[in-house]
């Protein structure tokens, strides 16, 4: 929710919503430092506006793909509290982050990053919403054929670096291990 509402928490929202768009920002930044995700960002090529999301995106489909190596719970157990929970809360958002929770369920987004077509169709509605002054340089479509020649060297990147976040995350939670999905 932190995405379509720019990072900020809207009047009236709780501690955990407060902690959750913190801890996003923290993430965001462990993220964009992290020498394991600038190295998958530098196999797309050498320039690329919209390479940074081409691997948040790629990421998201690793995560999927390597799931039980990385939780304690399974991913469509996971998926479904998350929607759950996520009807249940939904009436406090502001419609920015109303409208993006209810297209998250209503697509089942969550769980269409769990295969490579997936993949190519989240990129494909991507494209949908960017802006003529960014398709007229480049697409996250664009992207498709050189992820998928070095999804390989990106997975590999990402075995290094999921690890390091999810340290990062219990380090700045305060989840004892035994409280949270993740190892």
């Amino acid at each position: 929710m932190a995405d379509p509402l720019k990072g900020k928490v809207w009047p009236g929202s709780n501690s955990l919503v407060h902690d959750g768009f913190k801890m996003h920002g923290s993430i965001d930044a462990f993220t964009d430092s992290n020498e394991h995700v600038q190295k998958s960002k530098s196999r797309l090529g050498k320039k690329g506006y919209l390479k940074g999301v081409v691997i948040d995106i790629a990421y998201d489909y690793l995560l999927m793909k390597n799931w039980e190596q990385y939780t304690n719970i399974n991913v469509e157990s996971f998926i479904s509290q998350f929607y759950r929970n996520s009807e249940q809360e939904i009436t406090s958002y502001p419609k920015e982050a109303r409208d993006f929770v209810e297209r998250i369920i209503k697509y089942n987004v969550l769980s269409r990053y769990s295969t490579f077509e997936g993949l190519q169709e989240a990129f494909k509605h991507l494209d949908n919403r960017l802006s003529s002054r960014i398709l007229a340089k480049e697409t996250t479509s664009g992207y498709l054929p050189v992820l998928e020649s070095q999804i390989n060297a990106i997975e590999i990147d990402f075995n290094y670096f999921f690890p390091q976040l999810v340290s990062h995350f219990k380090s700045k939670s305060g989840f004892a291990i035994h409280e949270h999905w993740l190892k």
